[in-house]
Formats: structure tokens, sequence, C-alpha cells
């Protein structure tokens, strides 16, 4: 892990049985899951400082919560198909 980059946690999640292991640290070359036995896993880095580019994403993928607000790229036509009436 860079030490002058962003401090995060990366989450290890085994394909296998979806077991979650956590690192704040750095991450093991080899690593077994406790509970399958499984050595194939995927990553997921979360940062828990803010820095520009973990702002940038959640202001791109950021949408309105409010009752009743179309879905962003999501045209009156695309809504009246979803519609099974």
């Amino acid at each position: 892990m860079d030490r002058n980059g962003p401090r995060g946690i990366i989450t290890m999640v085994c394909l296998t049985c979806g077991k979650e292991k956590f690192y704040t640290d750095d991450v093991p070359e080899q690593i077994t899951c406790p509970q399958c036995q499984g050595t194939v896993f995927r990553t997921f880095a979360t940062p828990t400082e803010p820095d520009e580019a973990t702002i940038a994403q959640l202001e791109e993928q950021a949408r309105s919560m409010s009752y009743g607000d179309a879905s962003p790229e999501t045209g009156a036509n695309d809504v009246r198909d979803l519609d099974q009436r």
C-alpha cells in the first residue's frame, strides 16, 4: 500500500462462498478463505479519507433521491416501456 496515497480499507471477497476479509495495511500475497479454503478473491478498495478522485467519483454517481424524480438518462418513453398496463 502506498503510504503517501489515500488511506482506506481493502475488502477481499471469496468468489466461492462470499466470505469477506478486511485489511488496512498490506494484503498478503496468498490468502486462503477460513470458511471454504478457497484461494480466489475479488478486491474492493474503500477510501477512508476524502481525496479528489473519490469526491469526483461520488459526485458523478450521485442521483436525486426525491420522490418522483426520473432516473438519470431516462426519457419519458423509456418509463412508458416499463409500464405493463
